[in-house]
Parts: structure tokens; C-alpha cells; sequence
């Protein structure tokens, strides 16, 4: 399976590579990437009179597609604009005045929210004092706004610098105007942003190749990317050498090469990813993933490898598409797994487990989960759907074995011994329907700063293909899980809280192991890998502070690099409440985000296992 943990190889050196190449790619000074919108700040009156009201007008050229938020503190769609003026002597500044936003549907039902598009013109009223002397005076303005787009926005603009001169003279009389009103204008329809090629140095230049448009490669890759006609993207050639180590799966190096969908505006909306690589656990590996983020709410992953050693192959996709219908008021998420992975870990059952309980097995595993949704109100959404899961649990990985890390969990699994009443150890199929009930207010689907996200599934499920090794055998079972969570941020989107919480509950603690609650993984407590800790139930809670620390450009594509402390807690349990150590664990994680899509993660986290890193190029949250 190819789990993010073992994607963190890519990430140290991934990241390392482009803040690097950043550094000598070309600077944009345009309506670009950097730029998207083009702002001036004039006085309506250039001469005016030591005693005499008169105003600023500030405007924001926003290109055809792009939202700019309102000015109300609270507006998370995108986030608000707002002007701060630099404080002179002699000049009186009034509240900057805003036209009346335009109020846009957000996709997927998700509500309306109130936008400013076109020419956007403010004004800020001010006075001079009646002793300024005569001269010309430098009027400074700082803007804070964020460019957005109705999938999610883009990278804030924070304390924006902008200038102007108001002459004051007193030996003539200068006619007051009148402060006139804030106003909208159209922009033309071919304002679009300027899609920039960078010019590197050779050898860059060939190792970061711009495919032309309209030949063989980028045609079939844009239809593999499912890009609608007039799509304006283009294919950029990234090389990725990579190195790392995770103790799951042991040290990697390898190559990589990424074939990148990318907008006029510099959005990542696509990827196919091929990698060669040597692990000193499976053997030589080829890789392939191709992920793709066509609308809003519409996206596709998946992943392929297969090794020459270990009997490590397989296949995973992942499938969401919330634009069917009409009015899109329907959709559907489905998931496919059928792979083989020899480097699995098992430490028994409840939490209690220990470092030196792990043992390594081979995990295969067939089955998937489709859903189907019904968005019939704003933010809401009911879905019905199944899963299916074939999972048989044999002998690890022969090095790990010759190595003498660990045994192999196969070799407890007989009468008497430590693993033998584990239900599922043998392997099993579940199978199950289930109900899902999804409230979703986030600003976007993967780089959200405000908003709040709620899914409540429950399941009816059936065992069978079980050897029976329990003296309590279940045939069928009830499982329940919440995730909950909830994103504020400042205005200026400097800081970003994250606040998590989830619960899983079944009804019988004598379920097969693969399919109880469970603790650890990227999207669980980050300290500790997959399936560390099994048992009925589990609780998991997180707090994640995301500091914005730096924006770079790389290849035209603008990104936004956040530093990220959090504190995970959380445990497996049964109906007789926890039997050993809660966890609260510490962390790291650094984030190198192309809003609104894709993302390179990684996380460091300290546990009773050590350290352990997650992460990996990624669709984050």
C-alpha cells in the first residue's frame, strides 16, 4: 500500500529542491504569478487646499476569473481585503470606503459569499490641516488581500506598500468635488493573467522542460488530467532526485520525474509522478501516481508500484466527483485497493502494545468503498454507500528476517501463543453498508483557513472467510466514527489554528483487527506509524498552529512554505475505558503549499517510539 509515510522519502530532498532552484529562477515584476492583481492608488484632486476635504482612489484590477474578498473581518471567501493608511502629520484619514460586493454561489453547495470582481474602485476621504504649509506630500497606503478563485483562494498579499503625492497650495482656491462614491467597473474580457515562461540556465533549462502545447505529450496528458477545452495550462517537466528513511520502510534513493498540469496563474492542478528507486527492504521498485484536480470538488489519485523483491505490488484510487447533475446537487466518492505490501507492522491488540511487541507481516488486501451523495441544502451533504475488504495476513519480508530486526507475526498466530486469538490474524473479508452525514463550511477543500468540517458515518457490517480463533466469534457488527474539524486564522492569514477531534466505536471487540478503531498515520496521531495501536474504540485530538513564514516562486508557480507545531493526543480502547498509556505527543511540520490544490507535507513527531516521520507530495487538509 503505498501509505504517505512511505512517501516521506521525497519530501526532504523534493523540498530542499525547490526552495533551491527558487533562488535562481528570474523575478516577476508583472499582472503574473506574483501579481495577480494590478493596484494604483491616485488623489482624486492632485492640488488641494491647506483646510480642505478631499480623497484617495484606490483600485484593485482584478482578471476575469479571480474573486477579491470583501472588507468585512469575518469574510472566509476569499479572505478580506483591507486598507491601513500610514499616519502623516497634517492629514486626517477617514474609514476606506468599499462598493457593495457581489454575492457568488460557492461550488458544491457549500453557500454564497460576497466577492468583488472587475475594476474596483475605493476611496479614502481625508482632510488637511487648515496650517499645512505648501508643498507635496508622499501619502502611503498598505493593502492586505488575497486572490481567490471559487475553489479556494491563493496566496495572501500582506502589508502591501503603495504611494502616492497630494500637492497643497494656498495662493489659489482649489474647487472641492465632493468625496464621490466607491464604484465597479468592468474589466476587458481578454484581462486575463499572463501565463510567463521562465528562461533558466542550461543545464536547467533541459532538466526543467516546458513541453510545447498542442503536441502528442501534453494532448494526452491534458485529457488524462480531464481538462476542459480552452483550458490555457501547460506541461512542466520536474526532476526529483530523493532520499530518505522511515523504520517501516527502510532507506530509499532513487529518481524521480513529475510531468506537472499547470494554469496561466501558476496552479499545480495535476501530476503524474514516475519513480525508480532502490529499498533496501523490497528491492528495486518502479512507481507511477497521477492525481488530478479538475473543479472544485472533483478530483482523482492514483497510485501503482511494483518491486522485484519483498512481493511488494500494487494498485490504489481514489476517486471524488460532487459536480454531477444539474445544479450539482449530486456525487460520489469511490476507493479501490488491491495491493501487497511485505512491510506491515502488528503489535498485538488494545493500548497497551510496546516497542518490542512489533512484529512484521505481509498484508494483501482486495476490496474498496464507493458513496454516493445528495446535496439537498447549502454546506450539507447525505451519501449511502458499501465497502468491501478481502485482507490475508502472511509471512513478512524475507531481509527483515535475515537482518534479525523483528520476527514475523505469522510465527505467534498458533494455539497458544501471543497472537493466536486475534480475530481477523489468519485474514477475513468484511463487508458492509453504511450511511455518511457531511457539513462542510471550509474555505477550500485542501488548503482551508477558516471554516468548520463534519462527517458522522455509520456502518453495518458482515464477517466472512474467518478462521475463527476467539471463543466469542462475530458474524456481524456496527462501527461509528466522527471527524470533526475546525479551522480560524487572522485576517492577514498569518496564523492558522486547526483544532481535530474523531471518535470510532463498534460494537464488539472481537471484530477482525484490520477493521477496529485505530491510532496513528498522518491523518491520526502523527507520532506514531499506520495501524500502531488497534482496538474497540479510539479517540484522537490535535491542535496546529500554521505559520506563514515565506512565499516563493518556483517555475511560475507561486508557493506558500508554513511552519506548523502541534500537539497530538490520543488512544484505542475498550468498553472498559483505556488500559494503559494515553498519548500526547509533540510535533513538527513544515508545509510547501501551491493553493489551492497540491501540497508537499512533512511531519516529525516524538513518541514513545521515537521519533517518527510522515508525510509526502499530497492532497492536504
Amino acid at each position: 500500500m503505498l501509505t504517505s509515510s512511505n512517501l516521506f522519502k521525497n519530501f526532504v530532498l523534493l523540498s530542499t529542491f525547490i526552495v533551491s532552484l527558487s533562488m535562481i529562477s528570474p523575478s516577476i515584476y508583472s499582472q503574473t504569478v506574483e501579481n495577480p492583481i494590478d493596484i494604483s492608488i491616485a488623489p482624486i484632486s492632485s492640488v488641494v487646499n491647506p483646510g480642505q476635504q478631499s480623497a484617495l482612489e484606490m483600485v484593485f484590477k482584478v482578471p476575469r476569473g479571480f474573486w477579491l474578498g470583501n472588507n468585512n473581518p469575518s469574510a472566509t471567501i476569499p479572505p478580506p481585503t483591507f486598507i491601513e493608511m500610514k499616519s502623516e502629520k497634517n492629514f486626517e484619514f477617514g474609514d476606506a470606503l468599499f462598493p457593495e460586493p457581489r454575492v457568488k454561489g460557492v461550488p458544491v453547495h457549500k453557500g454564497t459569499t460576497q466577492i468583488y470582481e472587475g475594476k474596483v474602485h475605493i476611496i479614502i476621504p481625508f482632510i488637511t490641516d487648515e496650517s499645512l504649509p505648501d508643498g507635496e506630500y508622499t501619502i502611503t497606503a498598505y493593502a492586505t488581500y488575497t486572490p481567490g478563485l471559487n475553489a479556494g483562494h491563493l496566496s495572501t498579499h500582506v502589508h502591501e506598500k503603495y504611494s502616492t503625492t497630494v500637492t497643497v497650495v494656498s495662493n489659489r482656491r482649489i474647487t472641492e468635488s465632493g468625496i464621490p462614491d466607491p464604484y465597479i467597473s468592468e474589466v476587458p474580457k481578454d484581462y486575463l493573467v499572463i501565463d510567463e515562461e521562465d528562461i533558466l540556465p542550461e543545464p536547467w533549462g533541459s532538466i526543467m522542460y516546458r513541453w510545447p502545447a498542442n503536441t502528442a505529450v501534453p494532448d494526452f496528458l491534458h485529457w488524462m488530467f480531464i481538462d476542459p477545452d480552452n483550458h490555457g495550462k501547460h506541461i512542466q517537466t520536474v526532476w526529483v532526485p530523493f532520499v530518505g528513511f522511515t523504520e517501516n520502510s527502510g532507506a530509499t534513493l532513487g529518481m524521480g520525474v513529475s510531468l506537472l498540469d499547470v494554469t496561466r496563474e501558476g496552479i499545480m492542478t495535476g501530476q503524474v509522478q514516475l519513480r525508480g528507486f532502490y529499498n533496501e527492504i523490497v528491492g528495486p521498485t518502479v512507481a507511477v501516481e497521477a492525481v488530478s484536480c479538475p473543479a472544485a470538488y472533483f478530483n482523482y489519485w492514483l497510485s501503482a508500484q511494483y518491486s522485484t523483491e519483498g512481493k511488494n505490488q500494487g494498485a490504489r484510487l481514489h476517486l471524488e466527483n460532487l459536480t454531477l447533475g444539474k445544479k450539482h446537487r449530486f456525487g460520489y466518492e469511490l476507493i479501490a485497493d488491491a495491493f501487497q505490501d511485505p512491510r506491515y507492522r502488528f503489535y498485538g491488540l488494545g493500548a497497551g502494545t510496546v516497542e518490542e511487541d512489533k512484529t512484521n507481516y505481509s498484508h494483501r488486501e482486495y476490496g474498496g468503498a464507493l458513496d454516493f451523495y445528495w446535496m439537498p441544502v447549502d454546506h450539507w451533504r447525505f451519501g449511502v454507500g458499501g465497502k468491501v475488504r478481502s485482507v490475508d495476513v502472511s509471512d513478512g519480508a524475507d531481509k527483515i528476517i535475515e537482518k534479525g530486526i523483528m520476527p514475523w507475526t505469522t510465527d505467534f498466530i498458533l494455539p497458544g501463543e501471543r497472537f493466536a486469538n486475534v480475530p481477523g490474524i489468519q485474514g477475513a473479508t468484511v463487508v458492509g453498508g453504511r450511511v455518511n452525514l457531511v457539513f462542510d463550511s471550509r474555505n477550500s477543500e485542501f488548503t482551508p483557513s477558516a471554516g468548520f468540517y463534519g462527517k458522522a458515518t455509520a456502518e453495518f457490517n458482515n464477517v466472512s472467510d474467518q478462521l475463527v480463533t476467539t471463543s466469542n466469534p462475530v458474524s456481524n457488527y456496527g462501527k461509528f466514527s466522527i471527524d470533526l474539524r475546525q479551522y480560524f486564522s487572522t485576517r492577514d492569514q498569518i496564523l492558522t489554528l486547526l483544532l481535530r477531534n474523531s471518535w470510532i466505536f463498534t460494537t464488539d471487540e472481537n471484530i477482525p483487527f484490520f477493521d477496529q478503531a485505530t491510532l496513528g498515520g498522518d491523518f491520526s496521531n502523527r507520532a506514531f506509524d499506520n495501524g500502531r495501536f488497534y482496538g474497540q474504540h479510539s479517540v484522537f485530538a490535535s491542535m496546529e498552529i500554521r505559520l506563514h513564514v515565506m512565499h516563493i516562486v518556483f517555475m511560475g508557480m507561486p508557493m506558500d512554505v508554513q511552519m506548523a507545531p502541534f500537539l497530538d493526543a490520543g488512544q484505542v480502547f475498550n468498553n472498559d475505558g483505556i488500559q494503559g498509556r494515553f498519548n500526547v505527543n509533540p510535533g513538527m511540520s513544515i508545509r510547501i503549499l501551491n493553493p489551492p490544490n497540491l501540497g508537499i507535507i512533512g511531519n516529525a513527531a516524538y513518541g514513545q517510539d521515537g521519533i517518527i516521520f510522515t508525510g509526502g507530495v499530497t492532497l492536504p487538509f
